[in-house]
């Protein structure tokens, strides 16, 4: 019989800790590396280890190694499919407001293009009409240009023949005029992973934002920060671009988001 702690059972409390010193270290160690990580004799640990082989958490590779398993990727699919991006952010930008003096926009990608879901004034106020259900240009906002670059082009590609059109018959100084031009912004947003503009889509206005992934990789969300062009750092390794960044980082990591090697 299972040895019973207050409020629950040892056992599964020993095999979870065994299941999370091996996700720990990777997801690929020998019975010796796992015992003393846990400080547990291999003869124990390996008992455990069979019953989490059976359960399909852990998997008994040919070379002698334990690797996570088949559920265990399915358990934590399944964990990070229910995640609501929006409510996961929420929490996490609260704090990111208080950090900076700048306005805090996020942003998801819907059927008229980049929607305001969330926004936060300026400690120094900006006659901006921002408004939950607002919609930014594809090309001409920082959190459209994120968009623009992450989303597949059959997505953004009507938004953005439409804006390049319009663009014909009003021209504005600071718009891209063809698709090379729209392939440059690309470049550079994926190169600093940052979408930026200078008073682009409103006179006097900067912004900097930053892409949010899901758990598949997917862009599911903008984090941007916008102020006066006078005194807004738009630099791509500032103060600004660090915070968002880290924080979309960190928020893209609670989704279950992995960055790809190199």
């Amino acid at each position: 019989m299972a040895e019973v702690t207050k409020g629950g059972v040892q056992s599964v409390e020993v095999g979870m800790r065994l299941l999370k010193t091996l996700a720990s270290m990777g997801g690929h160690a020998s019975l010796n590396e796992l015992s003393e990580a846990v400080a547990m004799h291999p003869a124990k640990a390996h008992r455990y280890l069979t019953s989490l082989v059976n359960s399909g958490f852990v998997a008994h590779t040919a070379h002698g190694r334990y690797d996570l398993g088949p559920y265990g990727l399915e358990f934590s699919t399944l964990f990070l499919s229910r995640l609501d991006p929006t409510s996961v952010a929420n929490d996490i930008i609260e704090a990111f407001r208080d950090r900076t003096d700048e306005g805090v926009i996020l942003t998801v990608w819907g059927s008229a293009g980049t929607t305001v879901i969330r926004w936060f004034q300026s400690r120094r106020p900006i006659s901006v009409g921002i408004r939950p259900g607002t919609n930014f240009s594809t090309t001409m906002s920082a959190s459209g240009r994120v968009f623009m670059s992450y989303l597949p082009r059959d997505l953004t590609r009507p938004l953005i023949e439409q804006e390049l059109l319009s663009f014909k018959d009003k021209p504005h100084r600071l718009a891209p005029g063809s698709w090379e031009e729209v392939a440059t912004i690309i470049e550079e947003t994926r190169q600093y992973g940052l979408g930026r503009v200078l008073g682009h889509s409103v006179e006097g206005v900067s912004s900097l934002a930053a892409p949010i992934f899901d758990y598949r990789g997917e862009l599911v969300l903008s984090l941007a920060l916008f102020g006066f062009k006078s005194s807004f750092d738009v630099e791509w390794d500032g103060r600004n671009g660090q915070l968002l960044r880290q924080t979309a980082g960190e928020i893209s990591a609670q989704l279950g988001y992995i960055p790809a090697a190199g």
